[in-house]
C-alpha cells in the first residue's frame, strides 16, 4: 500500500473477525516499531504480543475490577459516565492479538541537567515534554500503519493502563517497566467501517512565511 493511501485510509477498529494474524504478520507489525525514531536512540521499549485467550481474559477482568474500584466512592452521575468507558477498555479480550507496549525506565539527561540547574519540576515539565513517551507514540503509529498495510486493523488503547500494576503482575513485568498502551489487532469485522470526521487542514495548520 502506498504510504499516503495508508495514512489517509487507516481507521480505528474495535470489532474483529475470527482471523488470527500469522506469526509473520505479528513480527512484521512489531518490526515496524523497531524502526521508529527514539529519543537519543535509546530504544527503551518492548512489545509483548498476547494471543493467549486466558491471559487476555485476566487482563480484561483486572481492568473491569479497576473501574469498579475507581467508581466506588463517586456520585452516581459521574460513576455512570466513567463506567460507560468500561466496555471500550476491555473489548480487546475479543481481539485476536493484543500488543502490550512497554517502556523501560531510562534516565533523561537534559531533565537531570535542568534539575541540577535549579528549575522546578513544573518548569522542567513545560520545557521538557516526555521524550520517551513521544518515542513510544512513534513506534505505536508505525505499528498501526503496518497493520493497515497488511489488511488488518487496530485500536490504540490508553484507558486500560488504569490497571497497569495488575497487568504488570499478570505479564510478570519488572519494576522498571511501564505499560503505555495496549494495541488491539485483527481483521476488521466489516469491509467498510465508519470513519469519524477529522478537522479540516486549515483548522489545524498555520504557515508563517
Amino acid at each position: 500500500m502506498e504510504i499516503f493511501e495508508c495514512i489517509d485510509t487507516r481507521k480505528t477498529i474495535r470489532k474483529y473477525t475470527d482471523y488470527v494474524p500469522t506469526e509473520d504478520e505479528v513480527k512484521r507489525i512489531i518490526n515496524s516499531a523497531r524502526f521508529a525514531p527514539s529519543a537519543i536512540n535509546m530504544q527503551n521499549w518492548r512489545f509483548i504480543a498476547v494471543l493467549n485467550q486466558d491471559i487476555k481474559h485476566k487482563m480484561a477482568e483486572a481492568i473491569s475490577n479497576k473501574y469498579d474500584e475507581i467508581t466506588k466512592n463517586l456520585d452516581e452521575a459521574t460513576k455512570a459516565q466513567v463506567l460507560s468507558y468500561k466496555g471500550h477498555s476491555t473489548f480487546f479480550e475479543n481481539a485476536p492479538v493484543v500488543i502490550v507496549c512497554v517502556e523501560t525506565k531510562a534516565p533523561s539527561f537534559m531533565g537531570g541537567v535542568l534539575e541540577q540547574a535549579g528549575y522546578s519540576k513544573e518548569e522542567i515539565s513545560r520545557m521538557r515534554p516526555d521524550s520517551y513517551l513521544l518515542s513510544m507514540g512513534g513506534a505505536i503509529e508505525n505499528m498501526i500503519l503496518s497493520a493497515h498495510a497488511l489488511g488488518l486493523s487496530s485500536c490504540w488503547m490508553v484507558a486500560p493502563v488504569l490497571a497497569c500494576d495488575e497487568i504488570k503482575n499478570i505479564l510478570k513485568l519488572s519494576d522498571n517497566e511501564k505499560i503505555t498502551t495496549l494495541l488491539a489487532v485483527g481483521k476488521p469485522y466489516t469491509d467498510n467501517p465508519n470513519k469519524p470526521p477529522k478537522k479540516e487542514l486549515d483548522e489545524v495548520m498555520e504557515i508563517i512565511r
